[in-house]
Parts: C-alpha cells; structure tokens; sequence
C-alpha cells in the first residue's frame, strides 16, 4: 500500500467499474420476511456494488452474501463509507468527482437505498475518511480545501451543508477524525515536507467547526502522516508514519483538544524494512489499536489506559493469508474482518479480549469480488 489514498484510489479504479458502491435499489436480501434479522452486517464494496453478509454476534461467522446494491451516482470509486450512530443511514465519499452520498439501510434485509437530494458537492480534492459525530447529526470530511462539514436529518437521512462550510486553518488536509464526546475534530496535512495536525471546535448546535488556538500543530516527525485515530476515551490520538515505520501518539486535553506528546512517542512498529503500519483502528473497548500494512502485516499494539503508551502484543506483527488494505472491527471489540482484494474474499479472525492477539476464524472466508472497503453496521432494530 503507499503512503497516500490516491494509489486506494487508482486501485479501487481497476475492479470497480462506475463503482455502483452504495445503494439499495437491488435485491430482495436473502430470506424471507420471517428470518429473524441479524444484529447486523458487513458491508463490502466490490466490482459488482456492496456486498452486504449478515454476522453472527456471538460467534463472528459472516452468513450468505448478497448485492446490498447495485447503482451509484459518483463516476469515481469510493474513500470511504461510514454508518450513522442509530445504524440507519450509510455514508460514503468518492475520489475524483469530490462528492458525497447518503443510503438508508434496511434493519431486516440490508438492502440500502439511496436518499435524494444526498449527493452533495465538495469543495477541494477529497480525503480518505468521513467522521461521523458520536450523536449523529453533524459529518464531515477533510479535502484539500478544508473540512466540509453537513448536517444530518435523524428522520430521512438527508445531508445539508453547514453554513460557513468547508472551514479551514489554512492546512491542506487529507484525513479526520472526531473525539467520542463530539466537541473536538482533529485533521492531518497531505503535505509530507510540513506534517501538521488541525484541531477544530465543533459547534453542538450549528456543527460550525472553529480552529483552536495554535492550529496547525506541527509534528516533528519525518515522512508522510498517513493515518489518525482518536481512542475510544476521548484522551490520546495517533497518528501513523509508515516512511519512519512508527506511530506518533498524543494525549488530549478533554476541556480545551489540545494535544501533548505522549512519552516515548513515537513508538516503532518493530520492524526496520518491509511492511509498515498504514491505516490505524483501535478497538471499541480501548484496549488494542491495530495498524495495517496494506501487506500482509498486521501490527498490534496494546494500549495503557492512563497513559496511551503502545506496546506491542504478543507475536505482533501478525502474518496474513494475503494482503489487505482494509479492516473493518466489530462493535463488541470480538471480531476483525478483512478484505483480501487478491483473493476476493473477506476472511475473518477473533480478536483475545486479554491479550489481543488475532487468530483465524474457524468460519471459513466468504467470496467478495474485487472487495475493497468494508464496515461493520449494527442493526437499528
């Protein structure tokens, strides 16, 4: 994988055709009205639209896949997708033609449908994530021209431009992430000479962001800042440098979102060539943050609590069947699932809630054309 979401770009290009990714006007699912509905399902774009597996909660096994949807309104592929709170709306941002776009998810079947008047303009040159506030009413996405920013009505799922938007400190960004307080929006530069880290405001009325002062932050590392994530606590984010082979990591300020060097930071992946950490998730319980290689290593890191310090687990880096660009983990922190592109599966493992070493699952990996992103929704039901 290179350090920059142009080659997911250029990639994603080859196997999706018009990338139909996201909506829901095919396909019945794959039962009757009477199955019982799953707790919810993996959503996987593929060269044929999205996939949609049903998952077993209990045991992480994905059930038959089916076409969740076949039509999609962007001419360019995906960035990224990402699911409301509630689990009834599916978000998703394409590449080139810098827009967004809005399904509703049907809680029993799966199926999405695409909302009107959804698919919305961006100003810039578009990241690689969408950030989701933790209440579910605001969205954005970092561009080239700032942070794009809409409101989302809870009833139908429309998207609507939050006046003064996109807002910027005058950084180009690439990548955001929200705090799970939802006060504190934090973005990194595409600029690997001047590595800066943005932090924003958000407004809980309006969603308006406001730079805090200080912003951008400079980051005294080499290379190019490729990933972010903020920890489910609310007090330390990382950033990962794949170039250096190492993840940078602060503690937050809760009251104010400044940021301060962790200790020890930034903390190397234990490799000195090769695959290097990529795209960072950490899991919903807090206790593990994973980095990917776009190979096929996986790094694993435990994380302390009160501090944030990265330590690596057990028989990390962990070794794949093939190489993966994408995660995708499961609400209950149980279960990881990824998506081998090569081999056109996704294939899933289970994740040690003491030690957090990833293990193949028993379940066998499920048949995904061309799968490039994934993510897991939980059912609204």
């Amino acid at each position: 994988m290179s350090a920059n979401c142009f080659w997911a770009a250029v990639k994603t290009s080859l196997t999706i055709l018009l990338v139909s990714v996201l909506s829901g006007c095919g396909g019945s699912g794959n039962g009757t009205s009477t199955t019982t509905p799953a707790p919810g399902f993996l959503y996987a774009a593929t060269q044929n639209g999205i996939t949609a597996f049903p998952f077993d909660s209990s045991t992480g096994a994905l059930g038959t896949g089916f076409q969740a949807s076949s039509v999609f309104t962007a001419t360019d592929p995906l960035a990224n997708m990402v699911p409301d709170p509630s689990g009834k709306f599916l978000f998703a941002g394409s590449h080139g033609d810098s827009s967004t776009e809005a399904f509703s998810i049907d809680a029993k079947t799966g199926v999405l449908t695409p909302i009107s008047g959804s698919t919305l303009p961006l100003q810039g040159f578009p990241g690689c994530t969408l950030s989701m506030d933790p209440t579910g009413k605001f969205l954005y996405i970092a561009t080239s021209a700032g942070v794009s920013a809409f409101t989302l009505n809870s009833a139908s799922g429309v998207l609507s431009s939050v006046a003064g938007s996109p807002f910027s400190d005058g950084s180009v960004l690439r990548e955001s992430a929200i705090d799970p307080s939802g006060k504190f929006l934090y973005a990194i530069s595409n600029n690997p000479t001047s590595n800066t880290i943005s932090v924003f405001t958000i407004n809980s009325s309006s969603g308006a962001l406001t730079a805090i002062a200080g912003s951008p932050f400079q980051m005294a590392i080499n290379g190019f800042a490729y990933s972010l994530v903020v920890h489910p606590s609310g007090r330390f984010l990382y950033v990962s440098f794949p170039q250096s082979e190492e993840i940078a990591a602060w503690s937050i300020n809760t009251a104010t979102g400044a940021i301060t060097v962790i200790p020890g930071s930034p903390f190397p992946s234990g490799v000195t060539s090769g695959d290097a950490p990529n795209s960072l998730l950490v899991t919903p319980s807090g206790g593990f943050l994973y980095a990917l290689s776009g190979g096929t290593t996986v790094f694993g890191y435990s994380v302390e609590a009160n501090s944030g310090v990265l330590s690596p687990i057990n028989g990390s880096p962990f070794t794949l069947s093939s190489a993966a660009d994408y995660f995708a983990i499961d609400p209950s922190s149980q279960f990881v699932y990824a998506a081998y592109e090569n081999t056109n599966t996704v294939a899933g493992f289970d994740i040690n809630a003491s030690t957090g070493t990833l293990t193949a699952s028993t379940a066998p990996p499920v048949s995904a054309a061309g799968v490039t992103l994934l993510t897991v929704v939980k059912s609204s039901q």
